[in-house]
């Protein structure tokens, strides 16, 4: 099924899944210019708002691994649709939440359930496209699914004028459940019957633990990370200080995200480009080289222009469009510096990512102060631990 899905609509499995993806991302990017309101409507400190970001992330970092144990036995197919099923009706929740401790359960498991787009989702495409083909449609897909942080913003400041922050979530289940069923429909099964097996967990430690100690691997996933952290930092940050510290309104907020995300997508149209004419590792290294220039960019415009938010943008423009030339290279890259299981590589991939997303989201609620100099410092120092991790391995 899966060869002929390949043949005949190499991009409709990718096109459907992205899809699922925008939903899940929806559920953190699409209410953040609800934060204020909910935090007006639920009583809530800004620590307290913060946290309701936080704990989405620390939600996705906690399933991947069962994911991806479940999907080698179980297959891909049915652990994403149920994985569906259960961010639906986490969303839900969320939408009818009365209190501040409801809303955290409910995020914490929605946030878990989008383990069933990076595992078996994400396993899917590394085993239906060679290497290069899959980078590309990698980035094809990161074009598409960055509109999720790049417009959801504005999205969610537009759905503002007629329905509260609960509406946002309503929203969000009803998009989840179109991708669901449709996934249902045309998603195929690249796990056989037959190299399917029982849980064992003795192997399956032994798997972990040779991927742990895998440099390349690690070294590879810590230059990804750390970029990532830096974009969660502003996602986190980013509408406390263009509209609580700025003063700016919900719709402008979003125009900003549009046009920081808008430089990323721009990125991963260079990117078939680029893979023909330079090779993978050059690519990442061009990409690493222009994501510092960004960072240092960001950190300059916190130093010396500290009230005026155009610069920071700037820099953050910088920052996106060279963190998309690397990404999906990247991405590939990890995946393939391990001969372990496709579940298990992805699932442990997935884990690493949502990680560092916690460690960027949990950055900014601990050191963003309202100023544009504690945001930039945590984007800076990020993609300059990212720069030494590559350094670093080149020496592997």
């Amino acid at each position: 099924m899966a060869a002929k899905l390949k043949q005949s609509n190499p991009l409709l499995f990718p096109f459907l899944l992205v899809f699922y993806e925008i939903a899940t991302y929806l559920s953190n990017d699409m209410y953040l210019p609800a934060l204020p309101q909910m935090m007006s409507d639920l009583k809530l400190s800004t620590q307290q708002a913060q946290l309701t970001l936080t704990t989405w992330f620390v939600g996705s970092a906690c399933m991947p691994l069962i994911m991806g144990v479940i999907s080698e036995r179980y297959g891909r197919r049915p652990v994403l649709l149920l994985g569906g099923l259960i961010y639906i009706i986490s969303t839900i929740v969320c939408a009818v939440s009365s209190n501040v401790y409801l809303l955290l359960i409910a995020r914490v498991i929605e946030g878990s359930m989008v383990a069933s787009v990076l595992v078996p989702g994400y396993a899917c495409i590394h085993e239906l496209y060679e290497q290069k083909e899959a980078i590309r449609i990698l980035a094809l897909m990161g074009s598409i699914s960055v509109l999720a942080p790049a417009f959801g913003p504005l999205l969610g400041s537009i759905v503002l004028y007629f329905v509260n922050w609960r509406g946002i979530f309503w929203i969000i289940a009803i998009w989840a459940t179109i991708a669901i069923l449709l996934l249902r429909r045309w998603m195929p099964e690249t796990l056989p019957v037959e190299k399917r097996h029982p849980v064992q967990l003795g192997i399956l430690f032994k798997h972990y633990r040779y991927i742990l100690t895998n440099k390349k691997f690690l070294l590879l996933m810590f230059v990804l990370g750390f970029i990532f952290c830096g974009f969660i930092a502003w996602i986190t940050a980013g509408p406390l200080l263009v509209i609580e510290n700025f003063h700016y309104s919900a719709i402008f907020f979003g125009v900003i995200q549009a046009i920081v995300f808008g430089a990323y997508i721009y990125g991963n149209r260079w990117v078939k480009l680029l893979l023909e004419k330079l090779g993978i590792i050059p690519l990442i290294r061009l990409g690493l080289g222009i994501t510092l220039c960004g960072g240092l960019l960001v950190l300059i415009a916190g130093l010396y222009f500290p009230n005026t938010l155009y610069p920071f943008l700037f820099g953050m423009m910088i920052y996106s469009f060279g963190s998309a030339l690397c990404f999906s290279p990247l991405n590939r890259s990890i995946i393939e510096a391990s001969s372990e299981p496709m579940g298990v590589r992805v699932a442990l991939f997935a884990v690493f990512l949502t990680s560092f997303a916690v460690l960027g989201s949990g950055l900014a609620s601990l050191f963003f102060n309202g100023s544009i100099l504690s945001l930039s410092c945590i984007v800076a120092i990020s993609i300059i631990l990212s720069c030494l991790m590559k350094l670093a391995y080149v020496f592997v």
